[in-house]
């Protein structure tokens, strides 16, 4: 009997592993009726049950019972839904070993394949290896999904989103061209404070754009070599100075410290509102208290 098949997304951040999912989940039903389920019920779960396999739920500012059973979940509805499915998110990228083969032995009933969408390389290279080394990640992902053809490597185009989501449809098994993206896809990408803060205080040390082309290179290389299905042109992970020469990109730097910021800030508001949704909740807990400390109190005589 045929496997279905389970399609991983896994990034590399800021490649399309953030927008893809979301124009999968804005599209659900239609994908459901052709044959193509989504486990994850939201963003936020799939997020979870990400940071769960990472194990890195304190560097996200969250208790493990946060995130505990949120892959399990997602798996149980995998295996009690019909057709092929499709997860992922672009943390998955810095999976190591044993966090990817604990994620793949969660479903025994599928083939597996990984999708990873990858632009021009990035100036975070040299900061965050794990993440963004392209040749790093497609070897340990082809490690444990047991042939080359079923690693998909989506070259994207951050300036043509839309043949990006044709690439997946044509991996997964869905025609793009009925199912346009949505006009208000979020495409932003969830950071840790701990990297922000090391990318806003460590930007002298982000990549070269020569050091990005030699790693380009050697990606392309790797890929040729490991026999991987690609969609799109290996030149696009080359990068792009800004100025058109050789020179650090200093405004890309500018750049990326300045959303770095931004996002601090806005993670610093999200942290805010939810404590003092908590100290509303611990108020209404401790006026409880009392008040059956009370009710307590009158009926033994105390």
């Amino acid at each position: 009997m045929t496997k279905r098949a389970a399609y991983l997304i896994v990034g590399l951040p800021h490649g399309g592993g953030t927008f893809l999912p979301a124009a999968l989940h804005a599209h659900g039903p239609s994908l459901e009726e052709a044959g193509l389920r989504q486990p994850a019920r939201s963003a936020d779960e799939m997020f979870r049950a990400s940071v769960e396999i990472r194990r890195d739920h304190q560097s996200w500012g969250l208790r493990r019972r946060d995130v505990e059973g949120a892959w399990s979940g997602v798996c149980r509805r995998a295996d009690r839904s019909k057709g092929d499915i499709v997860v992922g998110h672009e943390l998955l990228a810095a999976a190591g070993d044993p966090e990817i083969a604990l994620l793949v032995d969660r479903l025994p009933g599928f083939d597996v394949h990984v999708v990873v969408a990858a632009g021009p390389a990035d100036p975070r290279l040299t900061l965050f290896p794990d993440d963004y080394d392209l040749g790093a990640v497609l070897d340990r992902w082809a490690a444990h999904v047991r042939s080359p053809d079923r690693v998909h490597l989506l070259v994207t185009d951050p300036g043509d989103l839309t043949a990006t989501w044709a690439a997946l449809g044509r991996v997964v098994g869905f025609d793009a061209g009925l199912l346009p993206l949505p006009a208000d896809l979020e495409v932003t990408a969830d950071q840790d404070l701990g990297a922000l803060r090391l990318l806003a205080s460590s930007a002298g040390l982000l990549a070269t754009v020569e050091e990005l082309r030699r790693a380009a290179e050697e990606w392309a290389k790797t890929i040729a070599e490991g026999g991987y299905d690609v969609q799109g042109d290996l030149g696009g992970l080359a990068p792009s100075s800004p100025h058109g020469d050789d020179d650090e990109p200093v405004q890309a730097r500018l750049d990326l410290v300045s959303g770095a910021l931004a996002e601090t800030v806005a993670e610093l508001a999200r942290l805010r509102r939810e404590h003092a949704q908590l100290q509303v909740r611990a108020a209404k807990l401790q006026k409880k208290r009392r008040r059956l400390k009370r009710r307590l109190a009158d009926a033994t005589g105390d």
